[in-house]
Order: structure tokens, then C-alpha cells, then sequence
């Protein structure tokens, strides 16, 4: 680890947010507590297997509870010869709580994905075998990091895949659990050209029920330096998913960079830590609240990584954006136009993977005429098209309380940042 990165990884520690080793996360609340599972990966730099759990009472701070199962289950370690388990998602249904989670080796298509059932998120958990699993010899794709939706009729979905094939979607039969046909492997969503590695994993579908729009969440690229989250929504569950611009995420003679809406990459406040590839995001609502959570690194290729927790805000235009800042709870005060004066530090987000340095812009009375308001404390820049939201978040850095922004500019990719 290099001095720099050493003296940003002391000072998120020094934060207690308590996710060092946090991958692939996940968040449920149960009776006011809120549970986090994430892949196996450290825990006080001893290896876990059989899923951790961590558990909160603010969603910022959060206390190790040990793994939701003993270790790898029998059938999916046979199969899959995993050393640990990926991915878990856990939904409640009918008073039990399924977990679905991913047992493979970096690199293989031999992957399953399993179910295990526990009246409690703490557990006991009982294993309840494979659910889908691929080999090369019965299947061109990859059976791991699951998520399940539940679609405007009620119906239960599989959202899965990774780099291998892309991601696909199939119906579940859920009073088993299980896939409603177990011979079909269901709809492809979504892929990407082997001009770039075919690199697309991490999905997840967020039903809007007001919007009526099926949003899927994916992660392009490598998850050692370059995941970035890229957004497409669809009227249908099995799409098509295409982004603002009409782009489809099957497409792959088109750039393959520039398809999907792009939500976060890499990027650097001046004088403050590089967060590194975040990616491989969830959704938790809690009431009409969403938050993206995700895992993001400080350094290139580390070890080293940690569970990150957004505010996802919705634009009027029907797309959704996130807070440049992790979350805390803010103390309620109202925002006005006046908000908008003042100098603020801007990320902006493009087709490229590299970290993206701040930049500074000042609104002043002589330029607020440039912006004009959407209500909902939303605006638009009049020169470019950006569309942007401004909210209450907390300055990390200062530890303070402040004021952030997040748009999109019109050909699909963000831009955030804070005032200063």
C-alpha cells in the first residue's frame, strides 16, 4: 500500500463505518435494524466463508455478526469448488427470508447459485440446494450474482449473470424457491462486445412503481480499478433496457463505452481520498428513500475495500442520480435558488475508466440567470442541458453539514459534487 493511499485508509477507518472487507453488498432491515450481506471475503484479515453479516442501527455504522452459514454447502462446493461464497441477496417472503447466493472460482463459467431459508436474518440458516448452475459444456454464460424482482403483477424474477454471456433473467416458482422452469435459463438483458473483455456483471432491477420503469443497475469493466455503474430501464421486465439516448444494452457494434446511463466511476476530490471502482451495487428502500450500496476501493488492484452507501435521488426527466458523499443522516433544513450560489467542486463523469479529478465552478448573481429551476429543488443548465438535483449531505472530509448536487448531462453521464 502506498504512504498516500495508507493515510486515506486510516482515515476512513477513523470514520467506524465498520465495512473494511465489504464486497458485493447487500442491505435488509428487520424490526428497525439494518443487515448487510456481503460476499466472503476478511474479517480481521482471517478468510470467511458462508456469507458475513454485519448488522446497523444508523446505516452508517456497522458491527460484524458473524456468516449466515457455517461454510460452503455441500452441493455447491461439489459443483462449483468455490474457497467462499459471492453475492448473496436477501429477500423476505411469506414470514422467511430466502439468500440466494453464488459459489464459483474467478474466471470459471462452473458456477451455481443456491438458496438457503432462515425465519430470522441472523439466522439459523438452512441450506436448500442449488438453484441454477453452468458449466461450459451447458451453458455459454455464467450462473452467479442473482437478484430477485418482483414485477408489476407480482411475479418473482432472477436477474443473474457476469462477463460470460451477459446477464439473463428467469422466473421463479417462489413457494420452492427455485426456478418455475428448470430447463430454461431465461432472457438475456443485456451484454457487452469482447472488445472489451465482454465486462458486465453485478445486475440489479429496480421496479419504479409511480415511473412504471424497470431500471437495471449493471457494473462495466474490471472490479480492481475500473467498475463503473451504468443504468438502463425498460417498460417490461425482460426488456428491452435501453438508456436516455435510445441506446440498447444488447447493442455491441456501437461503442460499448458509452451505452448505458453512467451513475459513478472512479473519482478524487482535491486533497481527498480516490475512491476506486465502485461497483457491484444494490438498491435498499426504506420508505420513499433510496440508496444505492455498493463496494469501492482506495487504491488500484487492492485488497483493501469497502461497502459505500449513497442517497439515490430521482430527476424529473425519469432517470435516477447519486450523492457524491456516503451517507448520513442530515439534520432537515429547506433549500431555496439562493442554494445555488456560491463555488462548488464538480466530478464529471465520461465514456473513459480513469479517476476523474475535480474541477471548480462558482455561480454568482451574475450567472444564476444561466439556470433554470424544475422545482423539487431541480434545475437546468440552459447552455448545456444538465440536469441536476441539489440536497442536504454530509462533508466527510470537514465533517460538516452541506450542501451537494448530481445531474446528468444529455449525452448520459453524471456529474456531482459539493459546495465549497
Amino acid at each position: 500500500m502506498k504512504e498516500s493511499t495508507k493515510r486515506w485508509f486510516d482515515t476512513v477507518q477513523s470514520y467506524q463505518w465498520g465495512t473494511l472487507g465489504a464486497h458485493d453488498p447487500t442491505i435488509v432491515e428487520e424490526n428497525g435494524v439494518y443487515y448487510m450481506f456481503a460476499t466472503d471475503t476478511f474479517f480481521e484479515e482471517k478468510p470467511t466463508q458462508g456469507v458475513p453479516i454485519r448488522k446497523s442501527y444508523d446505516l452508517v455504522h456497522w458491527e460484524f455478526a458473524g456468516t449466515a452459514l457455517a461454510g460452503i454447502p455441500t452441493e455447491a462446493g461439489t459443483w462449483s469448488k468455490a474457497l467462499g461464497l459471492w453475492a448473496p441477496e436477501v429477500i423476505p417472503y411469506k414470514g422467511r427470508y430466502y439468500m440466494y447466493y453464488s459459489a464459483s472460482t474467478f474466471g470459471s463459467t462452473v458456477s451455481c447459485i443456491g438458496l438457503a431459508t432462515a425465519e430470522h436474518l441472523e439466522g439459523p440458516w438452512s441450506d436448500q440446494g442449488i438453484v441454477i448452475k453452468t458449466n461450459p459444456d451447458i451453458a455459454k454464460h455464467n450462473a452467479i450474482d442473482a437478484n430477485i424482482v418482483t414485477d408489476r403483477d407480482g411475479r418473482y424474477w432472477m436477474c443473474y449473470g457476469s462477463f460470460f454471456g451477459g446477464i439473463y433473467i428467469a422466473e421463479l416458482n417462489m413457494e420452492t424457491g427455485h426456478l418455475k422452469n428448470e430447463q430454461d435459463y431465461g432472457t438475456l438483458l443485456a451484454k457487452r462486445p469482447k472488445s472489451v473483455d465482454t465486462a458486465i456483471e453485478g445486475a440489479f432491477i429496480y421496479y419504479h412503481e409511480e415511473l412504471d420503469y424497470y431500471y437495471l443497475f449493471t457494473s462495466y469493466d474490471s472490479l480492481h480499478n475500473s467498475y463503473n455503474v451504468r443504468v438502463a430501464r425498460s417498460k417490461n421486465i425482460t426488456g428491452p433496457y435501453v438508456d436516455m439516448n435510445g441506446n440498447s444494452m444488447l447493442e455491441t457494434d456501437n461503442n460499448p463505452e458509452s451505452i448505458g446511463v453512467k451513475l459513478v466511476g472512479s473519482y478524487q476530490f482535491k486533497e481527498d481520498i480516490s475512491w476506486i471502482g465502485p461497483g457491484h451495487n444494490s438498491i435498499f428502500t426504506e420508505g420513499k428513500k433510496n440508496y444505492m450500496v455498493h463496494h469501492v476501493r482506495i487504491e488500484e488492484h487492492s485488497p483493501y475495500h469497502f461497502a459505500f452507501i449513497r442517497e439515490l435521488f430521482w430527476l424529473n426527466n425519469g432517470w435516477p442520480v447519486v450523492s457524491p458523499e456516503h451517507y448520513e443522516k442530515s439534520d432537515v433544513f429547506s433549500l431555496s435558488d439562493k442554494d445555488l450560489l456560491g463555488k462548488w467542486e464538480i466530478i464529471a463523469f465520461d465514456d473513459t475508466t480513469s479517476i476523474k479529478e475535480s474541477e471548480f465552478f462558482d455561480i454568482n448573481e451574475s450567472n444564476l440567470a444561466e439556470f433554470d429551476s424544475l422545482g423539487e429543488h431541480q434545475y437546468v443548465h440552459k447552455k448545456s442541458g444538465t440536469t441536476f438535483i441539489i440536497f442536504a449531505c454530509k462533508n466527510w472530509k470537514e465533517d460538516k453539514e452541506g450542501i451537494g448536487f448530481s445531474g446528468l448531462t444529455t449525452n448520459g453521464n453524471a456529474i456531482f459534487g459539493k459546495r465549497v
